[in-house]
């Protein structure tokens, strides 16, 4: 796809109908940080090349719920980039990839269960893969708030980053036990293989009135705060622009970057709409070679770049402390034929390794995919709305942006 797109440099001087929900209320969830000695991100690095770059202030997000009845507590990670929500099964053991300090889902023990026949899960992520079935039961949050037949699945066999968590080696003791699929009915795995659809989680939750509105808003927080999810409601305080998400995905079209220093801007430009993952499963943001290079140049003022063997380019410390920053271009959903952006600065998209003391850039070359994750997200108050005629995703800087 990338080799049909044509990187221009230039330098200068709904998908679900509103339902009527008066006593629904939002639901508040803790946005965990955790820090894994290998990362959980669905889109990564191989496990080799995480070692030279797992002390970064990298982290996944991961929120809690309770499966069945009596309820198994779980810790998943918050992902929009996928729509099926899944946990280790009791036959999933650590020569099947799912080691034995995770929680493993127990049907048997669960008076709400209820099989679906013939109905398996097989998923595969940008490294790594799930295989499983569907199952029906009671999906609640603290207690307070339930979906008596939600569709989860089982997974008797993982490969990929849920495996590589080491009981001995990691940073808390906080190991993530699956994944909370956040996405929308048409980006079920059981709808891209050909099968029925069924709704999501946070759909569901909407349906069936639990949940106020059809939207959620996603803060993750930087340092020690905590960050948060609202499922039903936005959080409030934020002026959000908003632009269209791409049929049943998490993704939206960019058309431009652009690099703004004091002396000059240098522009980006796509010959096409360019489809980016707002995807919270992954860390890093994945950009198409050819902009990834154009842009590291720029931002370092060297043609000749160094990259380590993961893919990330070798910075200047100084970059830190830039007043440099980059704009990325959607076209706007509210103003047909307008564009909007955001901003990021240059001194967000570095960071530093603790145990050499090296700059790393946060953005990596892809070849296929491409994705604005969760470094990049923690910036943003960004908003999933899958209401009206069609989806969007809206944004916000976080306050200490606004003000500074």
């Amino acid at each position: 796809m990338w080799k049909k797109i044509i990187l221009l440099i230039s330098t200068s001087v709904a998908l679900v109908a509103s339902l009527p929900a008066s006593n629904a209320k939002p639901i508040h969830l803790q946005l965990q940080n955790t820090k894994q000695s290998s990362s959980f991100e669905k889109r990564s690095l191989s496990r080799k090349e995480i070692s030279l770059i797992n002390d970064l202030d990298l982290g996944e997000v991961a929120v809690k719920l309770q499966i069945g009845t009596p309820a198994q507590e779980f810790l998943l990670l918050f992902d929009t980039g996928s729509a099926d929500t899944w946990v280790p099964s009791q036959q999933c053991t650590s020569k099947t990839g799912c080691p034995d300090f995770l929680k493993h889902y127990d049907s048997m023990a669960s008076s709400s269960y209820r099989a679906i026949d013939n109905d398996k899960l097989s998923i595969t992520y940008g490294i790594g893969s799930a295989d499983g079935h569907y199952f029906e039961d009671v999906v609640s949050f603290g207690g307070d708030y339930t979906n008596k037949k939600q569709i989860l699945a089982s997974v008797d066999k993982a490969v990929g980053s849920i495996s590589h968590q080491d009981e001995s080696s990691d940073v808390d003791h906080v190991f993530l036990d699956g994944i909370f699929g956040a996405g929308l009915p048409g980006g079920t795995v059981r709808a891209l293989q050909g099968g029925e659809e069924y709704d999501p989680l946070i759909v569901a939750l909407y349906k069936s009135k639990t949940i106020p509105n059809p939207v959620f808003s996603v803060y993750i927080a930087q340092d020690d705060a905590e960050g948060s999810v609202i499922l039903g409601d936005v959080h409030p305080g934020y002026n959000f622009i908003y632009t269209a998400a791409l049929g049943a995905r998490w993704s939206a079209h960019v058309t431009e970057f652009q690099l703004q220093t004091s002396k000059n801007t240098t522009n980006f430009k796509f010959n096409q709409k360019t489809p980016f993952g707002i995807d919270t499963g992954s860390n890093f943001m994945y950009l198409p070679a050819p902009l990834a290079t154009s842009l590291a140049k720029s931002i370092t003022q060297q043609e000749k770049l160094i990259q380590e063997k993961s893919g990330v380019y070798i910075m200047d410390c100084q970059l830190q402390d830039s007043v440099d920053f980059v704009k990325i271009f959607f076209p706007s959903s509210d103003f047909p034929g307008k564009s909007i952006y955001i901003t990021i600065p240059v001194k967000e998209l570095v960071s530093k390794r603790e145990d050499d003391g090296q700059c790393l850039s946060l953005f990596l070359p892809s070849s296929d995919k491409f994705i604005l994750g969760n470094m990049f997200l923690r910036h943003f108050v960004t908003v999933f709305d899958f209401g009206g005629k069609a989806p969007r995703i809206g944004f916000a800087p976080v306050k200490h942006l606004e003000s500074s």
